[in-house]
């Protein structure tokens, strides 16, 4: 029997709500029920994360659903692991919260479940989960095979509309109702040229406008912070600080404040043209050494204009004398970022005779200041505000798609809110979601905030919904309130790998009238928080700990592997090892000299091969929360760069077995991969963008090959370092 007509007429799909301690407190249920079936990723989540989701849960933040799958003799969690697996801990003790990953009770650090008072216990024990179960109308009837594959194909659905929050999303979200932000924000953005000057002088990417205010908001406080500190703590000072300043800043002196920040900007707009002038080689780092340096000139001297034309000739002078400091290697690393600013400072300490030391070494006052912006923020978040801090949690109900768009023809319904990030999801998935809503299976519900003037914005669920809307050719309402069209509008089902193959290829329109309908008709799942009724309620604050309940999910593992069997998670290493590599590479160029500091390439024999430096230093960035944002950004970059390139060279097609044939050819390979050979293919393309690659997917495949073939019999290693700089200049 196919899968379709077993969705059709042999599936129960059951929504149920139920207690915490239904589900963990009941020895028969748990005993019977599999967290940890052979598809599911094993738990990654660390002590940070887990803390994070488990004060979620204290919080009366609604949670994603739990998915089931019901055989009467065993219960499997098909989606959910992570958030399964981290309660059981915590009610097993084995878990105790981490302070980092509290924002809101920072005094129920170091506690586990145990040593909670017995209040909030039973707060835990009785929240709810929604839950789906599947099962089949008669077991006895399915054999283990097709059960098998009906739980995989569930599996898959209720992962197809996940894509993770970047950091800077993030960001957006948590600044997007900072009055100073918005002001930098609004000025900047409306006035294309100045935003040109902005992102010429601090060396940025202009298409990432989330990364140049974030790279701002730094440069507003960093001179607060002495640099000692701040090489150590980066993000967690940076974000303390600048909720602090913005917060002391009244509305009418925050113009003052951008127009002290277009001074120096104008300054280093100079000191670009002296560098130009003289053919010396200027980057990032000098800009933000000097921005700072001018920061602490501006709270010194109260006087920017005693930095004269021929100052900044001395300077540019002395920064080329010492660029060897304001090199990208390892600039990041807390000794060298140290040496970079102390040779700045050091410039205008001897140009102007002042001390500049306070602004280095750690101080008792910048201590006492540091420990007062700490209790401040505690005072906000003891445990005695768990009233007022719980969500008033409505049980879900549901609308039609019919209803959405009719709630936006009154201008009620606001899908994108602007902490939202922009429509990401592709239209494979989106093809799935729409096959799921045909096929009747429920998908995860939406998160709606009711504000008091009667607008609706979707917390979470906007990909889903602009799938759908996608689909029906109905446009949306963006942050500005303008109607827009998705950018998949009138897309056509791509379902060649789907269940319902003969929809492939369709539009809606195209579609029988009964689909059309069933369409139309499908009832969501909607949880509306109302505002009149949780004033105290932070939507922003949800969005965010929505999205990071969601993993980077691996959906090439079926092709993209380092050994076909994982028994010893020898393809979690690889992505690891992989993501460390873009880790580092996102803090440097993409030269090769930057690139063999953490990867080694070296010759044996007549072979050249590849290797890491420093497996070792991997656990140290991990387990460093300073740089757990970047390095699961690089994880996400892994994933939507380098695999996103190489399915593009070894198929067109979503056939697996295609794309792995094509892939062991690129490798020059028959059978057996190698990790070495994983490493050689990134370093191969780090340099290559996926533009080109889609207009000489042939041609750099032939290249490919080549440089895997002459791997095995080389002269030098610097004559097979040129040929890879040959390939890198052919294709760029």
């Amino acid at each position: 029997m196919d899968l379709k007509k077993i969705f059709e007429e042999r599936i129960k799909i059951e929504p149920k709500v139920m207690s915490l301690e239904t589900i963990f407190n009941n020895p028969r249920r748990t005993d019977k029920t599999n967290f940890k079936p052979e598809y599911q990723r094993k738990y990654v989540w660390d002590v940070e994360k887990a803390t994070y989701f488990i004060e979620s849960i204290i919080l009366g933040t609604e949670i994603p659903p739990l998915i089931f799958f019901n055989n009467e003799k065993n219960i499997e969690v098909i989606d959910g692991r992570q958030r399964y697996e981290t309660i059981l801990k915590f009610l097993k003790n084995e878990i105790k919260l981490r302070k980092s990953g509290l924002h809101k009770f920072t005094d129920l650090a170091n506690k586990n479940f145990d040593n909670l008072e017995n209040k909030l216990k039973d707060i835990i024990w009785d929240t709810k989960l929604r839950i789906i179960e599947f099962s089949f109308h008669s077991p006895t009837l399915i054999d283990k095979e097709i059960e098998h594959r009906v739980k995989n194909e569930i599996f898959k659905r209720y992962n197809s509309g996940i894509t993770p929050l970047k950091p800077t999303d993030v960001d957006k979200a948590i600044y997007i109702e900072n009055d100073l932000n918005s002001l930098f924000k609004s000025k900047i953005k409306k006035d294309k040229v100045l935003y040109d000057d902005i992102a010429d002088v601090l060396v940025f990417d202009k298409k990432n406008e989330e990364i140049l205010f974030k790279k701002i908001r730094r440069l507003l406080v960093l001179h607060q912070i002495p640099i000692k500190q701040y090489a150590s703590k980066k993000d967690v000072l940076i974000n303390k600080f600048f909720e602090n300043f913005s917060e002391s800043i009244e509305t009418e002196k925050q113009e003052d404040v951008f127009q002290y920040f277009l001074r120096k900007i104008n300054i280093l707009k100079r000191i670009v043209a002296l560098f130009n002038k003289k053919g010396y080689e200027y980057n990032h780092l000098i800009a933000e050494c000097v921005f700072w340096t001018l920061q602490i000139f501006e709270t010194e001297k109260k006087n920017l204009s005693l930095i004269t034309q021929e100052v900044l000739i001395a300077l540019v002078k002395y920064i080329d004398t010492n660029k060897e400091y304001y090199k990208d290697e390892q600039s990041s690393f807390a000794k060298i970022l140290q040496k970079r600013y102390k040779i700045t400072a050091f410039f205008f300490e001897e140009y102007f005779k002042i001390d500049l030391s306070i602004y280095i070494n750690t101080t008792d006052e910048f201590k006492t200041q540091e420990k007062e912006l700490n209790i401040a923020k505690e005072d906000t978040k003891s445990l005695s505000g768990i009233e007022t801090l719980r969500i008033n949690k409505p049980e879900p109900s549901s609308i039609t798609i019919e209803d959405i768009v009719r709630q936006m023809g009154r201008e009620r319904f606001l899908i994108r809110p602007p902490y939202q990030r922009k429509e990401v999801i592709n239209k494979k998935k989106s093809s799935a979601i729409i096959e799921s809503i045909i096929l009747g299976i429920k998908i995860p519900p939406i998160f709606i905030f009711k504000r008091k003037d009667g607008i609706s914005e979707v917390l979470d669920g906007q990909q889903r919904l602009l799938s759908i809307l996608g689909f029906i050719q109905e446009d949306y309402r963006d942050e500005n309130f303008k109607r827009i069209k998705s950018e998949k509008d009138g897309y056509t089902l791509n379902l060649k790998d789907g269940i319902l193959k003969e929809l492939h290829g369709k539009s809606f329109e195209q579609l029988p009238n009964y689909i059309q309908e069933r369409i139309l008709e499908f009832d969501l799942w909607k949880i509306d928080i109302e505002e009149k009724n949780n004033p105290q309620f932070d939507q922003v604050d949800l969005f965010v700990r929505l999205d990071k309940i969601n993993e980077i999910y691996k959906n090439s593992e079926n092709w993209f592997y380092y050994r076909k069997s994982n028994t010893r998670m020898d393809n979690e290493s690889l992505y690891t090892a992989l993501s460390y590599m873009q880790y580092k590479l996102n803090k440097t160029s993409n030269n090769i000299e930057d690139i063999t500091d953490f990867l080694d390439i070296y010759k044996i024999g007549n072979k050249i091969n590849f290797r890491l430096k420093a497996k070792s230093e991997i656990t140290k960035i991990i387990e460093n929360s300073d740089n757990k944002t970047n390095f699961l950004k690089s994880c996400s970059d892994i994933e939507t760069i380098f695999i996103k390139k190489v399915q593009l060279l070894s198929s067109n097609k979503s056939d697996i077995s295609n794309i792995e044939k094509n892939l062991n050819n690129i490798f020059n390979i028959e059978s057996r991969r190698t990790q070495q050979r994983f490493y050689a293919l990134w370093f191969f393309l780090s340099n290559i963008n996926i533009e080109i690659i889609q207009h000489s997917k042939e041609d750099i495949n032939s290249s490919l090959n080549k440089l895997f073939r002459t791997m095995e019999e080389v002269e030098t290693k610097e004559k097979y370092l040129e040929e890879v700089k040959s390939f890198w200049n052919k294709y760029n």
